[in-house]
């Protein structure tokens, strides 16, 4: 196992310590993980910068709810919500792929509108998206499969076997759902797996990264950081989109379109 993978483990361990418990403590961990005490408070000053925990004295906090933010949902729930609005806004990321490009694409609902929309000969989309198994996709549309780690709750694959797949492609686009996207956050989602696997589709992304996502997500922060603002190129929403969230988004390069 390689290096960042072990370190990956490792930051799992020590959020659902948290998760759990609410805090931990640098000599615990350091017993639990098998890892000098130097090691874990590198570990814990990483997830600090990265707003994932409250760093204290000998050890860290959970970092407190917000109003503003969503916690994961159901796959089965998710996929009922706004059905409407996700199947015009995967018709219109549809729109921007043409025939022989090949699409990163990440889990959830939306994704899979995106996915039965898209009518190119031969494009191929790579994705970490169980459910899509069952979706029906134009004949001539390749799909791939990442592999890797099943989770049930969101119906994806992730960790290092996934993730190691995406490193070996370069995509001409990125297609990202996501549990919310905000000015100061950017893209944000509920699962720290789910948030690897997108930040190493956006850095194997030779073209365009886009987001789809309804105007429920707007404005709204989840756990953890996918991205920052400036990593994302279009952002395709529904016409709720409120008018000074998309001039915001538009004053820092982003074009947005409304479906």
């Amino acid at each position: 196992m390689s290096v960042r993978a072990i370190a990956y483990n490792r930051h799992l361990h020590i959020l659902d310590a948290l998760k759990e418990q609410g805090s931990v403590r640098v000599e615990d961990l350091s017993q639990d993980l098998g890892v000098s005490d130097v090691t874990i408070r590198r570990d814990l000053d990483y997830l600090n910068e990265k707003g994932l925990l409250l760093r204290t004295h000998g050890g860290a906090n959970a970092t407190p709810a917000r109003k503003d933010f969503l916690q994961e949902s159901g796959f089965a729930e998710k996929g009922t919500i706004n059905v409407a609005e996700k199947q015009r806004i995967g018709e219109k990321c549809a729109e921007l792929v043409r025939a022989h490009e090949i699409v990163f694409l990440n889990s959830g609902s939306t994704a899979l509108f995106f996915l039965r929309a898209v009518h190119q000969q031969q494009v191929k989309v790579i994705t970490n998206n169980a459910a899509a198994i069952q979706c029906t996709v134009d004949p001539a549309v390749e799909v791939m499969y990442l592999g890797g780690e099943y989770r049930e709750q969101s119906r994806s694959f992730v960790g290092e076997f996934a993730l190691n797949t995406i490193r070996d492609i370069y995509s001409h686009y990125t297609v990202l759902g996501t549990n919310g996207i905000s000015i100061d956050r950017g893209i944000t989602t509920t699962v720290y797996q789910e948030c690897a696997i997108n930040q190493a589709m956006i850095e194997n992304t030779q073209g365009k990264v886009i987001v789809i996502a309804d105007h429920t997500k707007l404005g709204r922060i989840s756990n953890f950081v996918s991205a920052p603002l400036n990593a994302i190129d279009i952002l395709i929403t529904d016409t709720q989109c409120p008018a000074e969230f998309r001039s915001e988004l538009e004053s820092r390069g982003i074009t947005v379109i409304l479906a």
